[in-house]
């Protein structure tokens, strides 16, 4: 048989292989909510739970808890920087790690699965086993980093979301407070009010009001925000409410000149946008609206000195 014809059989093995590994771990990712409805169909129509056993049940005890550890790392996981990078982005599942890892894993194997079996079967890499291995390596760490680079995207939206919602969510929070209601009702009525603008700023804060509702203190509370979310603005404000607490100053007023700052620097940012586009439309000027421009005006009075040349030389 012919290394290149054995070379072909073996991706294509590999790839009915990672297609069967992807299944299977789709089915146990996923899987485990068909139970959860079939459980709760069960006590809504006969008022009690199922006292039998499911399959799915020996599955997800023998199986499942016991892999977790290969693709979700054990100590202190939950403080890890994948888990930050995470609860950034708006995902909060406790399986979020471990679909992240999974995801991670099958793109390496998938992606460069995909990419030269077409290749091959075109014949285009038959002869180049060197450049074969070089394309599989590739495809491999772009497909491990493919992940990160969705993470990081989402981060930035949803930091950007927060960031231009803010000093709003700032002035209804003073609003709050100067109409007599405690930070804490506060916090909790924002939350419910700034949903039409904003999901994340919302969610960000119904989740501080449920952790202080909990018994969390509340500086925990607040430092937890700023980290979840990364903004240095909410930050800022989160030091001036702890000091006016600390020292017994009054909430609102920080937050009435803190309110105050913020709408000066929204200003000054939306003015230091407007001095920066002059700059960033220099590029497309040049590129796309100058040469239609010199084509429309100079098209003519070349056509006229072609003819005018072909005269004189005939």
């Amino acid at each position: 048989m012919e290394p290149q014809t054995l070379l072909g059989m073996l991706l294509g093995l590999t790839f009915m292989i990672t297609v069967l590994v992807a299944v299977s771990i789709g089915y146990w990712l996923f899987g485990s909510q068909r139970v959860i409805r079939r459980r709760l169909q069960d006590i809504v129509e006969s008022g009690r739970p199922h006292q039998g056993d499911f399959p799915e049940g020996a599955f997800s005890v023998h199986v499942e808890t016991p892999s977790r550890p290969v693709v979700e790392p054990l100590a202190g996981w939950e403080r890890s920087r994948l888990r930050a990078r995470l609860v950034r982005s708006g995902m909060r599942s406790g399986q979020a790690v471990t679909v992240t890892l999974l995801a991670k894993v099958l793109i390496a194997i998938v992606l460069p699965t995909l990419t030269v079996i077409p290749l091959i079967a075109a014949g285009v890499l038959v002869v180049a086993a060197p450049l074969t291995v070089l394309l599989l390596v590739t495809m491999a760490f772009l497909g491990f980093l493919l992940p990160d680079i969705y993470l990081d995207s989402r981060a930035r939206e949803r930091r950007l979301e927060l960031q231009a919602v803010f000093p709003d969510t700032l002035d209804l929070l003073v609003v709050c407070v100067q109409a007599g209601l405690s930070l804490d009702s506060a916090i909790q009525r924002v939350g419910r009010e700034i949903r039409h603008a904003s999901e994340a700023m919302a969610d960000e804060l119904q989740l501080v009001s449920l952790e202080m509702r909990a018994g969390k203190p509340r500086n925990d509370a607040l430092r937890a925000l700023v980290e979840r979310t990364g903004l240095q603005d909410m930050g800022s404000m989160i030091s001036i409410l702890i000091q006016a607490e600390n020292f017994g100053t009054s909430i609102g007023d920080a937050l009435t000149n803190y309110a105050e700052e913020m709408r000066n620097l929204r200003i000054q940012r939306a003015r230091e946008k407007a001095a920066k586009l002059p700059v960033k439309l220099a590029f497309p000027i040049i590129l796309f609206i100058f040469p239609a421009l010199f084509l429309v005006i100079l098209g003519p009075a070349l056509v006229r000195i072609t003819a005018g040349l072909a005269t004189v030389g005939g």
